[in-house]
């Protein structure tokens, strides 16, 4: 997941399909700004990590392990985060991902990463980590909504964390089933997640049928086999809805649950600019696709999966685009990707989105808070700096 706030909308949609996180830092560096934001985010839900200090078989790593220094900047960063005992309570793994090894035992550890002992393939090897993860994070929570003991016997209902387009499947959404299953052919119907539970009787719901179902296995994404999946698995279907957005709860059309899953609020926007094609005399020097509509349609093509932004036409110039986002980095992010695919674009400076104070009136503006460390004779300060 990306560790920056601009992004907080896909971390939080990340954090609903799962029921633990584990923790990677590396055994030298210690924890980084991203993963405390990220961190943060999932101890707020309540989550438990495990805790996996990578690379310890660093020439500096072992010093700082050995005296306690890793284990107590993460004790500091747990507390700093609002951890509470429980997820303060976590389980440690020693490992070097390049060498192939893993254990929870701090000696063995020492030996293997100073050389005086050779991992044993049997009881050091990554699957060690894979058992403490079974051991120590929870099975999947599911949902009820009829009060069936067996959740496969309830209603199939599932929340769409993203969504895509492939040219041969159609419209593909990713998520979590919470409840019920659903097979190949099946007849999906589609409930916004925003729809009245007391309209979805007498609504008419978009519905298509599943063509495929995929699982990711690694990092690539293959057919699943049989094309069952059923209530805590995360699966790819094709062939849903077209209308289908982030956030919003497939069921079936035969047996439709009696209300959409609850999904994380979107956040709002804090800035926008313009985007438009490139109008100027070296228009076509770098990039292939100029046109203002092709630039356009690349905005909004991005809206599928990217909740956070909303595009709109600018008010002053029908040809240009207005981007509302998170922050700057984000809308870098998107304007270096989209160059790299070989746009040329005019961008405008950034302009902060105000809004007005329903009780008292007055204009809001956007603003960040930031956390600087300063060391200064041996005394830490800390200073909260608002960047408006």
């Amino acid at each position: 997941t990306p560790g920056h706030a601009d992004f907080a909308g896909e971390v939080d949609r990340v954090l609903t399909m799962i029921d633990g996180v584990c923790l990677v830092v590396d055994a030298a560096e210690g924890a980084m700004a991203q993963t405390k934001y990220v961190l943060s985010r999932a101890l707020r839900m309540g989550l438990k990590p495990v805790l996996v200090l990578n690379k310890c078989d660093k020439p500096d790593a072992w010093g700082r392990i050995e005296t306690g220094e890793v284990e107590n900047e993460l004790f500091e960063t747990f507390h700093s985060l609002g951890a509470d005992d429980h997820q303060m309570d976590y389980v440690t793994v020693y490992a070097s991902g390049k060498a192939g090894w893993a254990t929870t035992d701090l000696a063995l550890a020492h030996q293997y990463s100073s050389g005086q002992n050779a991992p044993d393939k049997q009881t050091a090897s990554m699957a060690v980590l894979l058992d403490t993860i079974i051991q120590n994070i929870p099975p999947p929570d599911l949902s009820t909504f009829h009060g069936i003991l067996d959740p496969t016997q309830e209603p199939f209902a599932m929340a769409a964390t993203t969504v895509g387009y492939d040219n041969f499947l159609g419209r593909l959404c990713t998520g979590r089933i919470y409840s019920g299953t659903v097979a190949k052919n099946d007849t999906v119907a589609l409930i916004p997640r925003d729809m009245d539970p007391q309209n979805i009787p007498d609504a008419a719901l978009s519905a298509n049928t599943i063509s495929a179902m995929f699982v990711n296995r690694g990092v690539s994404r293959t057919p699943l086999d049989p094309p069952i999946a059923k209530a805590g698995d995360i699966v790819t279907l094709a062939g849903v809805p077209d209308n289908i957005a982030v956030g919003d709860t497939l069921t079936l059309k035969s047996n439709p649950v009696n209300k959409a899953l609850q999904t994380p609020p979107i956040n709002p926007p804090t800035l926008s600019i313009e985007i438009g094609g490139n109008t100027s005399p070296l228009a076509g020097k770098e990039g292939t696709i100029v046109a203002s509509s092709r630039v356009r349609d690349r905005l909004i093509s991005e809206t599928d999966n990217n909740v956070t932004l909303n595009v709109t036409k600018s008010d002053t110039d029908s040809d240009r685009s207005v981007v509302h986002a998170r922050g700057e980095l984000q809308l870098g992010i998107l304007i270096e990707q989209m160059r790299r695919e070989g746009y040329e674009m005019t961008v405008s400076p950034p302009k902060i989105i105000t809004s007005t104070c329903e009780s008292t009136g007055e204009k809001l503006e956007p603003f960040e808070e930031g956390t600087t460390l300063v060391y200064f004779y041996a005394l830490p300060v800390t200073i909260h700096i608002m960047l408006s």
